[in-house]
């Protein structure tokens, strides 16, 4: 089938979901305001300490060219369970109410089911990005003082590592949900996994520790590191690694085999 047409079919089952109208637009409203939060509290600090030293906070180049496109992305990337959620729901949604079961009656394939997801998982990233995007644009160009035009772009690949992080959570979310098929439960094992990837990680033997780098989400969140010690003189990683998005796409094919092996093996 058509994927366009997948993707509008798809899209109009959600449209039906109160929370995904609800999550979309608490995670837009969280991508847009944030900056907007970040110069307020800037402010205050401004505010507050005016009488006790000469030094301006609003100096800081948080929101800065070309700063912002890695601050920003960062913290964008503790955001995506939002989206994740709306996976999971209308996933778990399908199998719940046999929605998959009857669409394969009318003639769709597991295929089709596996596409129409992908395809809508790709939109809600695209569209999160661009929000990004236009928003660190506007942000950048209000609030950095002085720039030339070749600092703007100085540093938007990390909005694509951001697309990447995201696409590649949302279809971890995909898999888990195809696995549990379970909403509630679903969701608790996602916002577990990730401490206890963490925890199986540092505890690798010394021989071993270079392969923590190469789990799923470790190796998605390796393509924007944290920011923010470069304020306090510290060294950072102020780029994309370009290793970990191969091997964050690895993973993402990895998860959509596993994804259309399961859907392939399951009685819908």
């Amino acid at each position: 089938m058509n994927l366009i047409k997948l993707l509008k079919i798809d899209l109009i089952k959600l449209s039906n979901y109160r929370a995904f109208w609800v999550l979309n637009i608490l995670y837009g409203l969280l991508i847009v305001g944030i900056p907007a939060g970040v110069i307020e509290f800037l402010k205050w600090l401004d505010r507050i300490g005016e009488d006790f030293s000469e030094f301006n906070p609003m100096k800081i180049p948080v929101l800065h060219f070309p700063d912002i496109w890695q601050n920003t992305t960062y913290v964008y990337t503790w955001l995506k369970i939002f989206m994740a959620i709306i996976i999971v729901i209308s996933i778990s949604n399908e199998f719940s109410y046999k929605t998959v079961r009857q669409n394969i009656i009318d003639g769709f394939s597991r295929l089709d089911f596996l596409m129409s997801k992908l395809a809508t998982i790709f939109v809600m990233s695209f569209a999160s990005s661009l929000l990004v995007l236009i928003t660190c644009l506007l942000t950048g160009l209000i609030y950095t003082p002085e720039f030339e035009f070749g600092d703007v772009f100085n540093g938007v690949e990390f909005v694509g590592a951001y697309f990447i992080d995201l696409f590649g959570f949302l279809v971890f979310a995909f898999f888990m949900t195809v696995l549990m098929k379970r909403s509630a439960l679903t969701v608790f094992m996602l916002l577990i996994y990730r401490p206890v990837e963490l925890i199986f990680i540092s505890n690798l033997p010394r021989q071993l520790e270079f392969l923590g780098d190469y789990f799923p989400l470790q190796a998605m969140s390796n393509m924007i590191e944290v920011p923010f010690p470069r304020y306090a003189f510290q060294e950072i990683q102020d780029y994309v690694v370009m290793p970990f998005v191969g091997v964050s796409l690895l993973w993402i094919g990895i998860l959509i085999y596993g994804i259309y092996s399961k859907l392939k093996s399951s009685d819908l």
